[in-house]
């Protein structure tokens, strides 16, 4: 009985995990074709990149919650976010085509990239290509807060915030 009660407990978690990582992934899809100011997106949890228009000089590639799998044993998860310039050269080709050159650009082309961590708090670690900065979120103003600008590892030492 033990036995069949620990493959259950685990079935359950994969299903908690991945229905987390769903809902997490339809609240950010929506929220950046709302926007219009992104043209196509990629995701952990999508088979293949999504192309939304023709418009907006954007694209994400994301992981909505990394480390899902870990919530079971209280480690933070948190989602990955990389924000490039739309290849307009691509324009003229078919949709499924142009999606996936554009969410395929080298690392070198971002124009942002963003960690935010879910735990105890809420810290949001942001480049824009001239340095990391960390912002916490401040739950008595609602907004994110700059707490750690210029992040840097350090030559020696203890690695920390």
């Amino acid at each position: 009985m033990t036995i069949v009660y620990f493959y259950i407990n685990i079935a359950l978690n994969f299903l908690l995990h991945c229905v987390y990582a769903c809902a997490k992934n339809d609240i950010i899809k929506k929220a950046l074709q709302a926007s219009n100011k992104v043209s196509a997106m990629a995701s952990e949890e999508e088979d293949s990149p999504v192309w939304f228009n023709d418009d907006g000089p954007y694209v994400v590639v994301f992981d909505p919650l990394d480390g899902s799998r870990n919530i079971d044993a209280s480690i933070p998860t948190g989602s990955i976010f990389g924000i490039y310039r739309r290849l307009e050269e691509a324009d003229a080709l078919p949709e499924q085509e142009k999606a996936e050159l554009n969410v395929l650009q080298r690392g070198e082309r971002l124009v942002a990239a963003v960690y935010t961590l879910y735990s105890s708090a809420t810290i949001l670690c942001l480049s824009l290509g001239s340095g990391t900065h960390a912002f916490t979120l401040d739950h008595s103003i609602g907004d994110f807060v700059l707490t750690n600008p210029n992040l840097s590892i350090p030559e020696r030492g203890i690695h920390n915030f």
